[in-house]
């Protein structure tokens, strides 16, 4: 078997996978994560660990009632909002959210829009007040001192970083909503700009108890979609080694097993943590990480 080689070349075309910048040492953004491990493992901290320290703009959480207050120290440091906590069996949820995402893209087009209205308005008038019987058309760009206001945009100008993080999900109905499926294959296209701009689109956390489980498990659909993968203790062989089967595609089974086995052999560290990067930097050392905080190199 050989290869011929010819002239052929594809030429790049679409947008890159991850839009946002992130500091050196983490993760690309978008993410579509999933944190697994049992009760009391320290999914939840973890979670908004990563999420604080990738500087969201805006959180928004799905858990069910009780949930979000038995976590609110936690919580509170990432300042979700009231009314951005939904429940996981409202069938609404996705369409909730994708306008809350689709209202943040909208405000920044009409403060693009309002800059070049401003500047049209300074290139062509020297002073409001030449306005005259147009004069109440403009008045949001004029102050009470009759000289002209730049438009503000809460961001800055720039895409703002959303998140939802999903927490004790499993057997409710947001894992048998086809609507949060699409959404986790689509996450990073979610609330399209014009032209070729990439989509503000959206990171998706999920924090979950077990990773196959009867009548509520993590569907495959997300598992064949992750970005990064988060695992604490495991204590069934049979999920360990689907874990390692299905990540195959990215690092074979007997590496994985052999970095999980190196992690968890810390038996000072209660809620020890294997991360594995499927998408990592090209700059980082490895794929796998100790509790985020540490990469593992073999």
């Amino acid at each position: 078997m050989k290869l011929v080689k010819t002239n052929l070349k594809f030429k790049t075309s679409g947008n890159a996978p991850f839009v946002y910048e992130t500091p050196p040492l983490h993760i690309r953004n978008h993410t579509v994560m999933v944190l697994c491990g049992p009760r009391g493992c320290g999914k939840d901290h973890t979670a908004t660990n990563i999420i604080e320290m990738l500087k969201y703009d805006v959180v928004i959480s799905i858990t069910p009632s009780g949930s979000f207050e038995s976590n609110h120290a936690q919580y509170k440091r990432l300042n979700i909002q009231p009314e951005h906590v939904f429940s996981p069996d409202d069938p609404q949820v996705v369409q909730k959210i994708t306008d809350i995402i689709d209202s943040l893209r909208d405000d920044l087009l009409e403060y693009r829009q309002k800059l070049k209205m401003i500047k049209e308005l300074k290139a062509n008038i020297k002073n409001p007040y030449d306005l005259q019987e147009n004069y109440h058309l403009f008045s949001e760009f004029i102050g009470l001192d009759g000289n002209w206001i730049t438009p503000e945009h809460k961001y800055g100008g720039r895409y703002p970083k959303v998140c939802v993080l999903a927490s004790d999900v499993q057997s409710t109905l947001l894992f048998r909503n086809r609507h949060w499926l699409n959404l986790c294959i689509k996450s990073r296209h979610v609330a399209p700009m014009p032209e070729d701009e990439p989509s503000l689109g959206v990171s998706l956390i999920m924090c979950v108890q077990s990773y196959t489980a009867t009548g509520g498990s993590l569907p495959r659909a997300i598992r064949q979609n992750l970005t990064h993968f988060g695992l604490f203790r495991c204590r069934n062989k049979d999920t360990l080694d689907l874990i390692s089967k299905e990540l195959a595609g990215e690092v074979s089974p007997e590496k994985f097993l052999a970095v999980y086995r190196y992690i968890m052999a810390d038996e000072e560290d209660k809620h020890v943590m294997m991360f594995v990067d499927l998408f990592r930097k090209p700059e980082h050392p490895s794929m796998f990480r100790k509790n985020y905080t540490e990469f593992v190199v073999m």
